[in-house]
């Protein structure tokens, strides 16, 4: 069972420039946030005033995004418009001292530094690029200050962990390999030439050969006049910057350019899969055999089905293999295989397959699955369970459970009735909660259907008290986990009614202690009858009564003994006018009564194994139940039931148990009487299916299996 993980990530970038590290930091979310176990904050480098780069982000609405410069009505800093990485690293120290985050993941050399000279520096998660271990550099000792104090590192690709190991000299095993993604795809694409177009998406730069793209179009275009380059991005970097208006120019002014400028990472997708061929042509500065990592540009260009032009590296080698036909590694060949790939449909098709099939394993899916493993693995706390409800007495034992097994973390929301709670208290809760179990489907559940949070586990058990409510029809199940239902009947009787889908439902009956009640009977017991829980007038103490007074003619030796809260002691029901009549008119008849002495009331409590020691009949006379625990709690005591048959007694209990009326249950009662046979182990396989380890470990696997 995964537990859900608070992360602060802060990256050193600016969300409104289009780039590979912001793209990196919008992935990063992506990722994080797949399958909703991550409580993800981000905090903003700048105030976000273009949507671009931020619209990369498919789950903004379970992110807090943190704008120092004001948010949620406060400031952290007072002036603008940017972080530097020394204040970013006292802003953190202040959001983790009110956050208390699990793991804090950073971008960024400078802000590291800082951030390791701070109390939380434990719980960072670097993420390492841009390093140069040459004499003359400091950043080996940077490094290995980062592999010691943090609680892991990130790095882009296995080369790159196998080089910082070599170079570091440490184990390796802090290095989690967080790889560039692409966006999951259904169906493998079509490979094949559609309009002759190249695309290129990404920085304009020298290493980036952006002229040589320029360049190499304009000649494959004499060959190949209908060739078009569709180009995405706006950030003009270092020696092309001072350029910026010569090539912007070029871009728009030559035929068959489509410059888009700046866009979302969903609409470059688009113009990705619109094209033909992907340019990740790079200088040897950048790509060559000691080349570290991997251009999510090229994995882009793959998973859409494109072949891609580039280097011919050790990297790309191992990904595409010896005999990939467009690699290419000189302004002649770059031109020449082009032209090779738009003139050869089959070398094409070769090319674009190899592309896809090196690409699929970066899809968000499986680097999302993976990297949420690795950081389970870091955190080692348990899941936390928060079980809400107005009443757990029929719960409490497996809340014992979970607190006792030492597994998980147990929280409780105890509402004040069906719909009256603390708020505040309730939200607080659920966003510490991995796993919500509503008792009873009241208004806990409606709140928590409509309140849980992605990734949270929700549980609705209900019983039978929910068909005569409105809740259940405010409850949001595209929310729920699953309803578990105690009995088949109530199962049935929910799906009828209330319309849950049944795909949604499972059946995981109520709980019998049957250690517990397997105590010896007292001498004598022959002729005691017991009733356990006599409230409200549904449980039909005039029935059982009645039963009593036939048995007390035949034979006075019979005894009632009724265990359980006295209507008093409910204020609710003893305002309903209905009820009062009821119990006073019942009270009466048996202080009147010859045979007021043999009917003993006794008080409710936790004594009830012991009480059923001196039981030899439970009576469960009710028009209605859900399961009725008590005259199962009673087989396992070795006393006989006699069940009225309210709607799936027959399911719960032996047929030759449940009669129709009282004359039945009276001959019912003598005929036993007579035999004088012990029952104990009539019932053993019957309530050992409810037997307490049973159940708990249908519970457990249900909740906290994967």
């Amino acid at each position: 069972m995964m537990k859900r993980i608070k992360i602060l990530l802060y990256g050193d970038q600016n969300l409104n420039i289009m780039d590979g590290s912001a793209i990196w930091l919008t992935s990063l979310a992506n990722i994080l946030t797949y399958n909703g176990n991550v409580d993800l904050s981000i905090l903003l480098k700048t105030p976000v005033k273009r949507r671009q780069v931020m619209d990369n982000i498919k789950q903004q609405e379970n992110i807090t995004f943190i704008n120092p410069f004001g948010v949620a009505g406060r400031t952290i800093l007072k002036r603008t418009p940017r972080l530097e990485p020394k204040e970013a690293s006292e802003v953190i120290k202040k959001l983790d001292k009110e956050n208390n985050y699990d793991i804090i993941v950073t971008r960024g050399k400078d802000l590291t530094s800082y951030c390791l000279k701070k109390k939380y520096a434990y719980k960072l998660i670097p993420y390492i690029t841009d390093f140069n271990f040459t004499k003359s550099s400091n950043d080996k000792e940077f490094f290995k200050k980062a592999y010691k104090t943090s609680k892991a590192l990130f790095v882009q690709t296995e080369e790159m962990r196998d080089y910082l190991i070599d170079h570091l000299h440490v184990s390796g095993e802090k290095f989690i390999i967080l790889p560039p993604t692409v966006t999951d795809i259904g169906t493998e694409p079509r490979f094949g030439i559609s309009n002759f177009s190249i695309v290129y998406t990404g920085k304009f730069a020298k290493m980036w050969e952006t002229e040589a793209m320029l360049d190499t179009f304009l000649e494959v275009k004499k060959d190949i006049d209908m060739l078009s380059l569709n180009i995405a991005g706006d950030k003009f970097q270092a020696d092309l910057s001072s350029r910026k208006g010569k090539i912007a120019d070029q871009f728009d002014n030559t035929s068959g350019i489509n410059w888009v400028g700046a866009v979302s990472r969903d609409e470059s997708m688009k113009l990705i899969e619109s094209s033909d061929l992907g340019f990740a042509y790079r200088s040897s500065e950048i790509d060559n055999d000691q080349s570290l990592e991997l251009s999510t540009k090229f994995l882009e260009y793959g998973i859409s089905g494109k072949p891609v032009v580039v280097r011919k590296t050790k990297q790309y080698v191992k990904l595409l293999g010896e005999d990939y036909p467009l690699f290419c590694n000189s302004f002649d060949e770059l031109v020449e295989k082009i032209k090779l790939a738009f003139t050869n449909e089959e070398i094409f098709r070769k090319a674009a397959k190899r592309c896809y099939q090196a690409s699929e394993k970066y899809q968000i899916t499986n680097v999302s699955k993976a990297i949420i493993s690795e950081l389970n693995k870091l955190i080692q706390s348990k899941p936390t369970i928060l079980f809400a409800s107005h009443d757990f007495k029929f719960l409490n034992w497996y809340i014992d459970h979970c607190k006792q097994s030492g597994k998980y973390n147990v929280l409780i929301d105890k509402w004040r009735n069906h719909s009256a709670h603390d708020e505040r208290k309730s939200i607080s809760l659920l966003q510490k909660a991995d796993i919500i179990f509503c008792e009873w489907g009241l208004g806990n559940a409606v709140f928590y259907s409509n309140n849980k949070l992605k990734g949270q586990k929700l549980y609705i058990r209900i019983h039978r008290q929910e068909l005569v409510t409105d809740h259940l029809q405010l409850v949001n199940f595209n929310n729920v986990t699953k309803v578990i239902a105690i009995s088949t009947h109530i199962y049935e009787e929910f799906h009828r009614v209330k319309n849950i889908p049944r795909n949604k439902m499972m059946i995981i009956p109520n709980m019998v202690d049957v250690n517990r009640f397997n105590k010896l009977k007292q001498e004598n017991v022959e002729y005691h009858i017991g009733l356990l829980g006599y409230l409200p007038r549904l449980k039909r103490l005039d029935r059982a009564i009645t039963i009593f007074e036939e048995l007390y003619n035949h034979d006075k030796r019979f005894k009632l003994y009724i265990k359980g809260k006295h209507p008093k002691d409910l204020p609710w029901l003893w305002k309903q006018p209905i009820e009062i009549i009821y119990f006073k008119k019942l009270f009466k008849k048996i202080k009147r009564s010859k045979w007021r002495k043999n009917v003993i009331f006794e008080s409710h409590g936790d004594d009830v194994a012991e009480w059923f020691t001196n039981i030899n009949f439970i009576l469960s006379t009710s028009d209605v139940e859900s399961f009725h625990l008590a005259p199962m709690e009673g087989m396992a005591s070795g006393t006989i039931p006699i069940v009225f048959n309210w709607p799936g007694a027959e399911t719960l209990y032996p047929l030759e148990n449940v009669v129709k009326n009282e004359k039945e249950a009276v001959e019912l009662i003598l005929n036993q009487v007579e035999n004088r046979t012990d029952s104990r182990h009539d019932y053993e396989a019957m309530v050992k299916k409810y037997d307490m380890g049973t159940i708990i470990s249908k519970l457990d696997d249900i909740i906290f299996g994967e």
